[in-house]
């Protein structure tokens, strides 16, 4: 083995992979001191800071929801993403923008996820949106006030009504595909969301028509999606091991 390979990644892959991480891990720490520094330096100033027992009592059911959400992301996403995975989570809005545009290059250019290539194409696709995404908020800032006489037209107005449901339409079209990216395609995955389905519909029909208490699910909900993570993964484990659900490799049954 060549002195420039060290566990089948060349000295340069590696570097490049190193300060990936550096810069990933010190744009998250600066992106979370913003984040959290932006509320604290409000509150203080304006001596409008709530006391740590509110703050934990107003979380709680958030962070029961987000903090499973976000573990779970990591590990699925960041095989995907590979090392723009620290900037994906930084810009945020990664289901309805970043994923389906990193699995867009992927198909595009037909490569495979997890390799050298994946993760510059990757890099280069959420990198570009992402400066899309911070330009089109810009203009949207700087053009509101005279743009506002056209904006607020009947016309517009009916027709902005039906933005959101085409954009999350074309995103549920994209989601069940057998086409997940890279060349990999799956059978049967859909397979995997009934019992959740069922978990989430029977939890919804006590709460609301039996126990008759519906402002409890805003405070459950959190604790129902961790609930949810076990039985959507061994659920879906299941129906794989008994070939309800498979996934198919570039060049695989073809």
């Amino acid at each position: 083995m060549s002195d420039k390979k060290t566990l089948g990644i060349d000295a340069e892959s590696k570097a490049h992979i190193d300060s990936m991480h550096r810069l990933g891990r010190f744009g998250a720490v600066i992106a979370i001191a913003i984040m959290i520094g932006m509320p604290v330096i409000a509150g203080i100033y304006f001596n409008a800071m709530p006391g740590l027992v509110k703050i934990l009592t107003a979380s709680v059911g958030l962070l029961a929801l987000f903090v499973p959400g976000a573990i779970s992301e990591v590990i699925a996403y960041t095989p995907i993403f590979g090392s723009s995975i620290y900037l994906a989570q930084i810009t945020g809005n990664i289901m309805n923008l970043k994923l389906p545009v990193a699995n867009t290059a992927l198909q595009l250019l037909d490569v495979e996820s997890g390799t050298e290539e994946a993760d510059i194409v990757t890099s280069i696709a959420v990198s570009v949106s992402s400066f899309v995404t911070i330009i089109v908020i810009f203009l949207g800032v700087l053009l509101i006030l005279p743009l506002r006489p056209v904006l607020t037209l009947p016309v517009v107005k009916l027709a902005s009504g039906y933005i959101v449901p085409a954009l999350f339409g074309s995103l549920a079209i994209g989601s069940i595909g057998s086409n997940i990216g890279g060349g990999i395609r799956t059978k049967g995955r859909l397979k995997g969301m009934i019992l959740p389905v069922i978990v989430v519909a029977a939890v919804n029909i006590i709460v609301v028509y039996v126990i008759k208490q519906p402002m409890l699910l805003a405070f459950y909900q959190g604790f129902l999606m961790l609930a949810l993570l076990p039985i959507a993964y061994f659920g879906t484990k299941l129906l794989y091991n008994k070939g309800q659900i498979q996934v198919l490799l570039p060049g695989e049954g073809k």
